[in-house]
């Protein structure tokens, strides 16, 4: 479990550099294509200035979006880029019109659905009238049109897929913090059971000053606790095969357990072995949606089945 936690933080954080590195390469291609590109008028100037401008704002909403953030300087954050990107856009030219690309990235990760896929659409019909009937260059009408449609999606889906994760993240958290208090609260009923009429017995016989019962039995009951709390220190079978079965059905695969009466004991080391094995396969198996773990009691040797479908 802390191995898998320590692989989804180490996945997060390189997917979030990405994403960020992704979202400061757009702006950098466009600028360079308005650079050099010998169609497009030499505004290389006010191109880079617009760009210093908003590049900073539009890595903030990347990062903080990855991060899992929701706050509405997100959304003001979005309306400064779009108003600096499309305020330039008279002056640097039909060029220009590769920043619409970032920006509708930034419209799918920031407006809430299903408002983000209509302006989406919106912006992706921006190019063709500007480049036709405004900059009259309509050879690149359909470029820009695919540009922002692509490139667009491509640094939306990683800030989705970031999220996703955290989400499982949560998940297993929350799945394990359930199974922690839930084997406190049958250790707190068995001790109780176990352990409270022994205790509510020795405060009868203290009150009737029987000292030298009250101290053998204060001995008993005490060794008792102790041989319990001994026990709880391990984790029982049934606990452990219980917590796995949980975290599956976290990971989208339904999980059944089929166990034999009886199974509270330590986990042997060997079905410990076959357990890790087979789990390993299935969660190698991208195709799997079920699974039956099975432990079977062959003359007091337990064994294990996984089984995937």
């Amino acid at each position: 479990m802390v191995e898998e936690h320590r692989q989804s933080s180490r996945f997060i954080q390189v997917a979030t550099a990405g994403a960020v590195a992704y979202s400061v390469l757009l702006p950098l291609l466009n600028l360079h294509r308005v650079a050099t590109h010998p169609s497009f008028p030499g505004h290389t100037e006010e191109a880079a200035v617009v760009t210093a401008c908003y590049l900073p704002l539009q890595v903030w909403i990347v990062r903080s979006k990855a991060r899992g953030d929701r706050t509405p300087k997100q959304a003001w954050g979005l309306l400064a880029v779009a108003a600096l990107v499309f305020g330039a856009m008279p002056f640097i030219g039909v060029g220009w019109l590769g920043a619409l690309c970032p920006l509708a990235g930034l419209i799918l990760i920031v407006i809430r659905a299903p408002w983000s896929f209509l302006t989406y659409a919106a912006l992706a019909a921006v190019p063709a009238p500007a480049a036709i009937y405004a900059f009259d260059q309509p050879e690149w009408a359909v470029y820009f049109t695919l540009a922002v449609l692509v490139y667009g999606t491509s640094l939306s889906v990683p800030i989705f897929l970031i999220g996703a994760v955290r989400q499982l993240e949560n998940a297993r958290r929350s799945l394990a913090d359930e199974a922690v208090v839930r084997e406190r609260l049958r250790i707190d009923g068995q001790l109780r059971q176990s352990v409270g009429p022994a205790l509510e017995g020795l405060v009868a016989k203290g009150q009737r000053r029987e000292l030298a019962t009250l101290v053998e039995d204060s001995r008993r009951t005490l060794a008792e606790v102790r041989r319990m709390v001994t026990r709880y220190q391990e984790v029982t079978l049934r606990a452990e095969l219980e917590t796995a079965a949980t975290l599956l059905s976290a990971a989208g695969i339904e999980t059944n357990l089929v166990l034999p009466e009886g199974l509270d004991g330590e986990v042997p080391d060997a079905l410990r072995a076959e357990l890790r094995c087979g789990l390993s396969q299935l969660l190698e198996n991208q195709n799997a949606r079920h699974c039956v773990i099975k432990v079977i009691d062959r003359d007091g040797t337990l064994t294990a089945e996984v089984t995937s479908g």
